[in-house]
């Protein structure tokens, strides 16, 4: 090893470490994959509910690749300062993408790649081993299949080209605006959801702001903070925009007819034949998120649709996807469009993980390790 190469891995070590200081305690920050006592090779700085932490948890568990999972708080609540918000993260992502054009509008989607980069967000991949720091889900996937030594190759070589379109294609959905935004003729998401995402992203805004008055004159996080503010600015506006909500559910019902369309291509039980690739992880966590927030009537009982249903029912009983994603503590509240997250059973079991998991005296008082000011008026 070079003396660059180990002055990196150490400057990456001391990142990492000032960021897990932050972290919590240890029922949301463990090792998966792994055997207590020694230090995976990779650690993931995901949320539990994020779209794109499910494409990367999906991905470590079909590889069986050992990592420290890091699984932030990444709302704002009360007083508390959203996990992925904090300096030392920011900090430690922005290894990740040196010089990259920050994401400062908004459409809807969380494509790095259609967006710009967002300093800001889940998830974000290190390699403690290269002192790498890896961004963007789609990257982070392909960094995992290609750097694991274990496991079948999800991204084969004669199926590339086919898996990049099919990660573009994955890509172009708008999951964010559907999340976050309500149709206007017709709200027909999860009732939490839509009682705990009013007013988010005027939230959102509140903190980062406090965060500016914090940081001081630091330029990487000013620039990172303010772009920021534009980001959640520009989604605050989409959100109340009615043509702007129609849209985004005709190019969701669109996604679906997409999906169909690549079945079609072949007689075989994958997207890409008959080998399970990388697309098949990125179009199984976007339908199942789908399918959580009441788009399923497109494909559920629907004429013509029975392939498609075939493949979805085959995608979505794969362990690895059920462990990543169905059945990770916290990665969906109750949904009465979804069975295994609608019973009385799985409600108390979500309220009791968000009981134990949230740090009630930061909501209540802040956080005493931050020490920030007063928080901005919106």
């Amino acid at each position: 090893m070079t003396v660059a190469n180990s002055n990196q891995i150490g400057k990456i070590q001391a990142l990492v470490d000032a960021a897990n200081a932050n972290m919590g305690g240890s029922y949301k920050n463990k090792v998966i994959n792994g055997t207590g006592g020694t230090r995976p090779r990779f650690e993931l700085y995901h949320s539990a509910p994020s779209l794109c932490s499910h494409k990367c948890r999906t991905t470590l568990a079909e590889k069986g690749v050992p990592y420290m999972s890091h699984d932030m708080s990444i709302m704002p609540m009360g007083k508390f300062i959203p996990q992925n918000y904090r300096p030392e993260y920011v900090r430690l992502r922005l290894q990740g993408a040196p010089g990259a054009k920050f994401a400062d509008s908004y459409t809807g989607e969380s494509s790095v790649t259609n967006m710009g980069f967002d300093p800001c967000v889940v998830p974000t991949l290190v390699d403690l081993e290269l002192g790498r720091v890896v961004v963007d889900s789609r990257v982070i996937c392909e960094y995992i299949d290609a750097n694991a030594p274990q496991g079948e190759k999800l991204i084969p070589d004669e199926l590339r080209e086919n898996i990049e379109e099919q990660e573009a294609l994955v890509d172009q959905a708008p999951h964010v605006a559907a999340l976050y935004g309500a149709h206007p003729d017709g709200d027909d998401r999860p009732e939490g959801l839509r009682q705990n995402i009013k007013g988010v992203h005027a939230r959102k805004i509140r903190v980062l702001k406090s965060l500016i008055q914090f940081v001081g004159d630091d330029p990487e996080l000013l620039r990172a903070y303010k772009a920021k503010i534009a980001k959640e600015s520009a989604a605050g506006e989409f959100m109340i925009d009615d043509e702007g909500m129609r849209e985004t559910h005709r190019k969701m019902a669109a996604h679906v007819d997409e999906l169909e369309s690549q079945l079609t291509k072949h007689d075989g039980q994958w997207i890409c034949g008959d080998t399970y690739t990388m697309a098949d992880i990125l179009w199984a966590c976007s339908i199942w998120r789908m399918q959580w927030l009441g788009f399923a009537h497109l494909w559920k009982n629907v004429a013509g649709r029975e392939r498609l249903n075939e493949y979805l029912a085959r995608a979505f009983q794969r362990p690895a996807f059920r462990s990543a994603v169905i059945d990770w503590a916290g990665a969906h509240g109750p949904s009465h469009h979804v069975e295994e997250h609608s019973s009385g059973a799985a409600k108390r079991k979500f309220a009791i993980h968000m009981i134990r998991t949230m740090n009630w005296p930061s909501v209540l008082f802040g956080d005493p390790q931050i020490k920030l000011p007063p928080l901005a008026a919106n």
